[in-house]
């Protein structure tokens, strides 16, 4: 399980934590406690890479984990929690503080020291689990991503396969390849976090990325993975194995398009990085199995370059010491020849094929497992191989090294009707006698289901059937094509493979002369054999009858051994004729059962008038389905671009509106500027500044002596003279009398003095800064005007790109509507193809 270790608090910003989690308080609901006692729950919302929950907590609770963070972390500065002391039910109370309680959590979310303090009390509040707070610490942690990213690596265990999805985090993907980049140009001393883990850890990860999201896998395919994996290997061929961690799960995942990844690879400087690692002995097998894998048309014409580095990793691979190395590269030349790109240079052409005999004649390692498991490893293989055999001059060697391998046969079954096309070559112009036995032999390795051994061996009948009759080895196909009985469907017919339809009538008589040839071949081997044998028993009898004419009269023991040993050779000689004879016997037999045999007792010509209906139908449906390629091809190629041109739509909007708000926010800033120097100008024009001045200053005095006189009236009131109290009027009414106009005064005193300080300045400096501001704005205006005609210039490309947005849509949308025509004409064919048939 992970160990969450304590990590040192750092200075750094965790703000990278919202991107991996997020915090809201979505509602409150009044609960009771265990004493029945009401209280407020905050219910908080809480999205962990993308998987939402939901927790409850009361306002003590959010009290003793801010206690809590503080004890545990004394230099730390949180923001007070909301005032306690009230009533926490109360409506406005509730509404204050799940604003308050919900922005202290996410500034908690937001501070490295609450991340990663060792008593995970935050994670604990939130009831997060280890891989959430491991893989949020290494994304928003920098100073502690080393310790983290080693720890992080315990997510490819298969126990963590429900967590593992955290690891295809968009901001977790971003780090992972800045460790790879690191891995490839860096130093190994360089103390990146990367370090920490090693190169195993982050492919595992990027592996398990790879896995886990296909959005992912595309954008990381899109930044060349393949090629930054290549190159870190070609910096350090040890780090091969953890570089096939992520390749691995690239080809099981991208199989159908694995061609085109890797002709977009050798395209951006993949082909040198290749002819680098082919000249390492240990990388070899790796590039061949990588070549095969992607041999299509794309990725062949790169490599048919003559004397370009294409054919100089084939050479390479050609000369490896391995031998499965070897044969790859003889296979995969071959592929060169068969697929035309030599075509036009006869000369080439010849060599290569050349090259691929001397390859592909010598077979030694060929019957190891994984060597088959790579050479028919997928569909795509199978119809490479197919290819193949189509050319005569590769034919026997393919074959060749077919039955040497021999392939499982549900995997071979793919190409039966390639190989009962080259059985059932009567004139033999095309293919020689050789290779149609070879493929013979392979046929009837798929019909028997791996489980007969149909090489050249006489010692053993089972080796042609084990005295089953021709029949029995026909049923056997016929149980796993549709489960036939006698050659014809049943009452109630099993599903129908369409596949398995093409050239199935051809197929019929091809197994016929398959089984012939292997029976007549086997009966010449035998005869051979029985001859060679008779001769030595012959040669054996005469010594013996020599050596008894030639008794020596004084060696009786010694005769007595030679008899002894000559009938002991006698007897074994008989035993062995007469299990020669026995096994001729039994040819014998099986060849004429053979002979007379059908497929049932009924009309052959019906029986193969079905066979060519049956591959009919599916030629429609492969026509059918040829062209549901092609639609679905051209409903992606058309909908990328319309994707793309209503991108640059949006693009050319967006720039419009950009333009518009700069040309907005000058022309702001120019009124503001204009009516500043307008004030300026105003202000520095004032007529009679120094009379202005004169008055004021004169009324300001006027006021000091009243505020004066009015003080020293006040002390008299107070000292008790009756002189200035009027009849009837108090002390404290003329008091607050006074004072209410001692305020009075000093009111427009202070507005003296500030109308004294307007006036206090320089007309000229005031003139200068108008110009200035008028100035400024002339700019403003100049440059408002240049982004107007650069607005305008990307109005009308806006304009421009939103037709052609539309025109593309449009086309997108029939390209997808033909193809859905034709699926449904393909739906309907195939399930009318079963009733048919």
């Amino acid at each position: 399980m992970f160990d969450l270790e304590p990590s040192d608090p750092g200075t750094e910003s965790g703000n990278a934590a919202s991107s991996c989690v997020s915090i809201k308080i979505v509602r409150t609901e009044e609960q009771l406690s265990m004493v029945m006692q009401r209280f407020t729950a905050y219910i908080i919302q809480v999205t962990a890479f993308g998987v939402v929950s939901e927790v409850g907590h009361r306002y003590g609770d959010f009290e003793t984990l801010h206690r809590s963070l503080l004890t545990d972390c004394p230099h730390l500065r949180l923001p007070p929690l909301p005032p306690k002391g009230v009533d926490g039910t109360d409506a406005a109370v509730i509404r204050s503080r799940t604003v308050e309680l919900e922005k202290l959590m996410r500034t908690m979310l937001s501070m490295p020291e609450v991340l990663t303090e060792k008593n995970l009390h935050f994670w604990k509040f939130l009831e997060l689990t280890n891989p959430t707070i491991i893989t949020t610490r290494f994304v928003a942690v920098p100073h502690s991503r080393g310790s983290s990213f080693k720890t992080l690596g315990k997510l490819v265990d298969p126990k963590y396969k429900d967590d593992i999805f955290r690891v295809a985090h968009p901001a977790v993907v971003e780090l992972l390849m800045e460790g790879l980049q690191e891995l490839r140009q860096g130093q190994s001393n360089s103390g990146h976090w990367v370090r920490h883990g090693g190169r195993t850890v982050l492919c595992q990860l990027l592996g398990a990325a790879l896995g886990a999201s296909e959005t992912i896998r595309n954008k990381l395919l899109q930044q060349n993975l393949m090629g930054q994996l290549l190159g870190l290997v070609e910096r350090d061929e040890e780090a091969l194995d953890d570089a096939r961690i992520a390749l691995n799960i690239i080809v099981a995942r991208e199989s159908e398009r694995m061609d085109a990844l890797m002709a977009s690879l050798l395209r951006s400087g993949g082909l040198s990085q290749l002819a680098a690692l082919v000249q390492r002995e240990r990388c070899q097998e790796f590039v061949a199995k990588l070549l095969w894998l992607s041999w299509e048309k794309a990725v062949r014409g790169v490599f048919a370059q003559p004397g370009g580095q294409g054919l100089r990793i084939l050479q390479a691979l050609l000369r490896s010491n391995s031998g499965l190395c070897a044969l790859l590269g003889g296979v995969l030349l071959g592929g060169l020849v068969a697929g035309g790109e030599f075509d036009e240079e006869p000369g080439h052409r010849t060599e290569a094929v050349r090259l691929v005999r001397e390859s592909l004649s010598n077979t030694d390692g060929a019957d190891d497992p994984a060597f088959g498991k790579t050479l028919c490893g997928s569909n795509g293989a199978m119809v490479k191989l197919a290819m193949l055999t189509e050319d005569p001059e590769l034919a026997p060697l393919v074959l060749g090294l077919l039955c040497a391998a021999k392939p499982q046969p549900a995997k071979l079954s793919r190409i039966a009707g390639n190989l009962a096309a080259v059985v059932s070559d009567k004139t033999g112009t095309r293919h020689s006698e050789e290779t149609r036995a070879r493929a013979a032999e392979l046929l009837l390795h798929v019909q028997s289901g791996g489980t007969a051994d149909y090489s050249t061996s006489t010692s053993r009948s089972s080796a042609y059937g084990g005295g089953g009759s021709a029949g029995q080895s026909r049923g056997s196909w016929s149980q796993s094509d549709g489960g036939r009985s006698g050659g014809y469907p049943s009452s109630s017919p099993a599903p129908v493979e369409l596949e398995r339809c093409e050239g199935i009538a051809e197929h019929e008589e091809s197994l016929d002369a398959a089984l012939r040839r292997q029976l007549e071949d086997g009966f010449s081997r035998s005869h051979e054999s029985l001859q060679t044998r008779g001769v030595a028993v012959h040669e054996a009898a005469d010594m013996a009858r020599r050596r008894l004419k030639e008794f020596p009269p004084l060696s009786f023991d010694s005769v007595a051994q030679a008899f002894a040993s000559f009938k002991s050779s006698r007897d074994m000689w008989r035993s062995k004729s007469q299990e020669s004879e026995m096994l001729l016997h039994d040819m014998q037999r099986q060849l004429s059962e053979l002979k007379v045999a059908r497929p049932s007792t009924l009309d052959p010509h019906t029986y193969k008038e079905r066979l060519l209906a049956a591959e009919r139908i599916y030629a429609e449906v492969k026509s059918q389905r040829e062209q549901l390629a092609a639609a679905e091809l051209e409903a992606a190629e058309k909908q990328a671009r319309a994707d793309t041109t209503s991108s640059e739509s949006r693009q050319a909007a967006n720039q419009v509106r950009q333009l518009e708000d700069e040309i907005n926010s000058l022309r702001i800033q120019r009124s503001e500027k204009e009516m500043q120097a307008t004030r300026l100008q105003h202000r520095a024009s004032t007529p009679n500044v120094d009379a202005m001045r004169q008055q004021i200053e004169a009324s300001i005095e006027r006021s000091v002596s009243r505020a004066k006189e009015l003080q020293t009236i006040g002390q008299r009131v107070n000292q008790g003279d009756p002189d200035y109290l009027r009849d009837g009027e108090s002390k404290q009414q003329k008091i607050a009398q006074l004072t209410q106009e001692l305020a009075t005064l000093k009111k427009q005193h202070e507005a003296l003095v500030q109308q004294k300080q307007d006036l206090e300045f320089d007309p000229v400096k005031l003139q200068e800064e108008a110009s200035k501001l008028q100035s400024e704005a002339l700019e403003l205006h100049r440059k408002s005007e240049e982004l107007e005609h650069r607005r305008l210039e990307a109005d009308r490309e806006r304009g421009t790109k939103m037709t052609s947005s539309t025109i593309d849509t449009q086309e997108a949308r029939a390209a997808q509507d033909r193809r859905q025509m034709i699926a449904t004409q393909l739906a309907s064919t195939e399930s009318e193809a079963p009733r048919q048939m």
